[in-house]
């Protein structure tokens, strides 16, 4: 006859799997297991996953840029579409408002009962002369409703052309707030990137980034080279802005972005730029690779999205991207699209 356990005995074996239960869990979530340990991306695999972000932001920012542009036409054409809908609504009140002065008169006076009373009452010459005018008000009275008529259409037109353009206003409106929150988004995923670097890597990575700070303080070289007129002013102001931090959409005088660097050094030149590397590229004159002179833009990309000033012996002061700094780079990359003359 089997012994019956005690109730301590019994429970014995039940703590037993519990604990290897434990262990197995633990087993499975510690982090030297290599099965299911998320590895960690190396400071070169990360850098070429910025860089590639960085390119991405590039061409947002032209996207945002262009669409800044197009904004503040699309701003221009409503406000005179709405100035046009002001005129023609004041027309057709100043109209109605003659009209009823017409028809009060007309009322006051008989109206309609003055032509029976012309035909009872007075002589061949007075009815004539009375009847021309009649005729005459009566002509004057049509040629007032037609000016109406037109003056209500002409409102209508210039009605629908404001809410088209108060439409195309907010298309674009809508496109630039897109584009600014794509920009935050890939600059937040370049910060995850930088967060997941080992610690040694990260303090790497912030004395490089201290020393591009301290870098900014520092005396920069001016320019002594051959360019004359507006391009040594702006060859000269660019070297001034040496060290200036990148921001996307700024344009100075403290921080730019590419095409707001060269739309500010040219400024300074007395000549008028669009914050856009693309509209930039179409703004003047191209010149060959061969031909080009300090002061001239070269451009980068397809499509075009960056931008940057030559300074000659194939170098370019430009505002690279987010985290960098306004400096003297290689004007001939492998992504060169050409270069225009200001």
């Amino acid at each position: 006859m089997a012994t019956p356990q005690s109730p301590r005995s019994a429970r014995t074996p039940l703590k037993v799997l519990a604990l290897l239960i434990a262990a197995v869990a633990a087993v499975t979530v510690l982090p030297g297991g290599s099965a299911q340990a998320k590895p960690r991306r190396s400071l070169a695999e990360v850098q070429r996953q910025v860089d590639a972000l960085n390119e991405r932001v590039d061409m947002v920012v032209e996207r945002y840029n262009e669409s800044s542009i197009e904004l503040s036409k699309a701003s221009r054409r409503a406000a005179l579409a709405q100035a046009r809908v002001r005129a023609a609504q004041a027309q057709l009140d100043a109209l109605r408002k003659s009209m009823g002065a017409v028809a009060a008169a007309a009322y006051r006076s008989g109206g309609a009962d003055q032509f029976v009373q012309l035909v009872s009452d007075s002589t061949p010459q007075t009815f004539l002369d009375r009847a021309s005018s009649l005729n005459r008000i009566a002509a004057s009275q049509s040629a007032q409703l037609a000016a109406a008529a037109t003056a209500r259409h002409r409102l209508d037109v210039v009605s629908t052309q404001l809410a088209q353009e108060r439409a195309a206003q907010a298309k674009v409106a809508k496109a630039l707030a897109a584009a600014k929150t794509e920009i935050q988004n890939a600059l937040d995923e370049q910060q995850a990137l930088l967060g997941s670097l080992k610690a040694d890597e990260r303090r790497r990575l912030a004395a490089a980034r201290a020393a591009a700070r301290a870098s900014r303080s520092r005396s920069y070289p001016t320019y002594n080279g051959p360019a004359s007129g507006r391009a040594a002013v702006a060859v000269h102001e660019a070297y001034r802005k040496l060290g200036s931090p990148y921001s996307w959409g700024a344009s100075g005088p403290n921080s730019f972005d590419c095409s707001g660097l060269t739309m500010w050094v040219w400024g300074k030149a007395g000549v008028s730029l669009p914050h856009s590397s693309q509209a930039q590229f179409g703004s003047g004159p191209h010149v060959s690779r061969g031909d080009l002179k300090p002061g001239d833009l070269v451009f980068f990309g397809s499509p075009i999205h960056h931008v940057g000033i030559y300074i000659g012996g194939g170098r370019m002061i430009s505002a690279p991207h987010s985290g960098d700094v306004v400096k003297i780079q290689d004007a001939f990359r492998s992504d060169y699209a050409g270069a225009v003359r200001p």
